[in-house]
């Protein structure tokens, strides 16, 4: 496995479509060096009852060195 791969490795396609690590169309990854310079991002679901009761679970984890948190709304009907 080579560190970089160009659009050269692969002629069967075109090279705009492929681009570079950090470039866009962000095909080979949003960073230049991918998750070797920076480590991905652990993301726990962590909304439920109230959004106080969520508010409370967002500081806790994070004090406790979550990186990433994820959440979903729900609107009653």
């Amino acid at each position: 496995m080579e560190a970089l791969y160009t659009p050269d490795d692969d002629r069967d396609r075109d090279p705009a479509s492929i681009g570079t690590p950090g470039d866009y169309p962000y095909t080979r990854g949003v960073y230049s060096t991918g998750y070797r310079g920076r480590l991905w991002t652990m993301r726990q679901f962590a909304g439920f009852g109230s959004a106080g009761d969520t508010n409370e679970r967002y500081h806790f984890l994070m004090s406790q060195g979550q990186n990433g948190l994820s959440s979903r709304s729900t609107c009653p009907r």
